[in-house]
């Protein structure tokens, strides 16, 4: 009997290619407990619309472990992700408190973010056709209609750009102008792309997801205190690829976590436009690692060298490293 315990509880389980043991899946509902719990006691009622949000929230952290292990062919951080998503103040406040939609438009954009990295063009443009279904309708809801406000704001709960300005003054003229800069940013990247032919890797993928994520909402008027939902799990996936950058996901969710205590409490700790400006701060870093990985493939290829030599250009770089690390 002992011997079969053992045997049970080290035998190793596969699914696809992910390898787990009994242990890994008791930790796994262990934690799913924990979220599940975390929710109860903040729910202030049990609306029907809730209950079938909530479950949605456990598809999107899957979704999301899907994504990482894709990109980092790590179990470990695989699973990280899904029990820290499980878990996270944000994910469980949209969920449990506000009953927003969210989450079934985050549902779409990582669905669809997955697809896009399959590396097949039917999968990359049901994927495209997925993020804008669940992007597009954010930005209307928000973005491109006034709320009912016999006194508009430029912005309603989310530390954005229009803390930094003033967000009471010239409200009519300051939201069609920022939608057209705001165009005029994202036209003008993707011109850049294909002028530059710079080719979407995994890599890039995940900086542009975020550059975006971040960018969007931090321009567009009218952003509720939720706006920051995708790119708070968005962060935490770049982590998961760059451990380098783990502060990204912990200022993006102290600035997420203040906007719903400013919305709920009508006051924070520090003055928004400080989380204004930490969202400019991780708006630049990402920015720059996007241009540094769009710019180390645009290189090779302006000074003239084919696949063939950009190969070999990279090994004798790989060599010369490791000659100085010895």
């Amino acid at each position: 009997m002992d011997d079969f315990l053992r045997d049970f509880i080290v035998k190793k389980w596969k699914i696809g290619s992910f390898t787990f043991t009994f242990l890994d899946a008791l930790l796994a509902v262990c934690i799913t407990g924990t979220g599940i719990f975390l929710r109860l006691p903040i729910m202030t009622d049990y609306y029907d619309e809730k209950l079938r949000a909530i479950p949605l929230e456990y598809v999107l952290a899957v979704v999301c472990a899907a994504i990482v292990y894709r990109c980092t062919k790590s179990g470990s951080r695989a699973f990280l992700t899904y029990a820290i998503l499980v878990i996270y103040p944000t994910i469980a406040a949209i969920g449990a408190i506000w009953n927003v939609n969210a989450v079934y438009d985050a549902i779409f954009i990582f669905v669809g973010f997955y697809l896009c990295l399959t590396g097949s063009r039917v999968l990359r443009a049901i994927g495209t056709v997925s993020i804008l279904l669940g992007a597009l309708p954010q930005l209307f809801r928000y973005g491109w209609t006034v709320p009912y406000d016999p006194n508009p704001r430029l912005s309603y709960g989310w530390p954005n750009f229009y803390e930094i300005i003033g967000k009471t003054a010239f409200v009519d003229l300051f939201d069609k102008v920022s939608l057209l800069v705001l165009a005029g940013l994202l036209l003008t990247l993707a011109y850049c792309f294909v002028k530059k032919k710079v080719r979407i890797t995994q890599d890039l993928a995940l900086q542009l997801f975020l550059f975006l994520a971040v960018l969007i909402p931090y321009f567009a008027p009218y952003m509720p205190a939720w706006a920051g939902y995708t790119a708070d799990i968005a962060a935490l996936l770049y982590f998961m690829r760059r451990k380098d950058r783990f502060y990204l996901p912990m200022l993006h969710l102290i600035v997420s976590y203040s906007a719903y205590a400013y919305m709920t409490n009508g006051e924070t700790k520090l003055p928004m436009v400080v989380f204004s400006v930490i969202l400019l701060g991780i708006l630049v870093n990402v920015g720059v690692d996007l241009y540094r990985e769009a710019a180390a493939q645009t290189a090779p290829a302006a000074a003239g060298l084919t696949g063939t030599e950009q190969a070999d250009e990279a090994s004798v770089r790989e060599a010369e490293a490791q000659g100085a690390k010895s």
